[in-house]
């Protein structure tokens, strides 16, 4: 019988292929270990309302932590429990910035997604959930005026979305000499803003307590920045191939890529 007891999945990038699908061998491998008492726990950079099919389909029905940390939701019962919101002077702050340059965002709340208008992201996200042939619904707001907006909006995250990385990386260098918010990038074009100190490690950490969790019994998997405290919280942090380097640094290990099924590939090698 294998010493770990929780498995902690990224999901872009790690347990998503670029079709952004589960694949069949990563599905069994989950579902395999889960038969076996292991609990399996998605830890997204995502709204939890992105995540609902992907809970469905592995048959999951404890916690999710979604948003980067900010938000923890029991998925069977839709209990929160666990949440810290952006402070509004800063969400204001930062959706300003935005609006004058020209930068396109998503709102993250707790039932819901806000948009700029124009957003490719949200319109993305309006069609998928108007096709009856998808599974994943979000709930999308275009905002007329967002920084007068926000002042009755819960803000869990807000998601900055850029067509060039180097702005992406201008843009967290601004935004991290602000003490009331948390700034890290979760994909390429992408910059994730939470409120201070959330991240999944912290999350993680939150539900070990919670749960009486010890993280040594703890496996993770990850590929980007947003993934970083809690791959260094758990006693089996695992890398994909296409992790940042970084990341793959931070480590014990590095399994196959995320279009490889490397979450089954060191299952397969570490807990079976």
């Amino acid at each position: 019988m294998t010493k770990y007891k929780w498995c902690v999945c990224d999901m872009d990038g790690t347990l998503l292929n670029s079709q952004s699908i589960i694949s069949e061998e990563n599905e069994e491998a989950l579902k395999k270990i889960k038969s076996e008492g292991m609990e399996v726990i998605i830890a997204s950079g995502r709204t939890d309302l992105m995540i609902n099919c992907f809970v469905k389909q592995l048959e999951l029905t404890g916690p999710v932590i979604s948003s980067n940390g900010g938000l923890i939701r029991d998925m069977k019962t839709g209990k929160i429990l666990y949440s810290k919101l952006i402070e509004k002077s800063a969400a204001e702050e930062i959706l300003s910035y935005c609006c004058e340059n020209n930068i396109d965002f998503l709102i993250y709340s707790f039932d819901k997604v806000y948009s700029n208008k124009g957003n490719p992201l949200g319109i993305k996200y309006e069609k998928l959930s108007k096709d009856p042939f998808q599974k994943m619904k979000v709930p999308v707001e275009y905002l007329e005026n967002a920084v007068r907006s926000i002042k009755n909006i819960n803000v869990i995250k807000i998601l900055l979305v850029c067509s060039e990385h180097e702005r992406v990386i201008e843009l967290e260098k601004h935004f991290s000499k602000n003490k009331q918010i948390t700034a890290v990038s979760s994909a390429k074009g992408l910059l994730d803003i939470m409120a201070p100190n959330v991240s999944k490690g912290n999350a993680l950490k939150f539900l070990a307590e919670n749960m009486d969790m010890d993280l040594k019994n703890v496996i993770a998997f990850g590929d980007n920045y947003n993934d970083m405290e809690m791959l260094k919280c758990v006693g089996m942090p695992i890398a994909m191939e296409n992790a940042v380097q970084d990341l793959k640094l931070q480590a014990k290990h590095v399994t196959k890529s995320n279009n490889e099924s490397g979450i089954a590939y060191a299952i397969n090698k570490f807990v079976l």
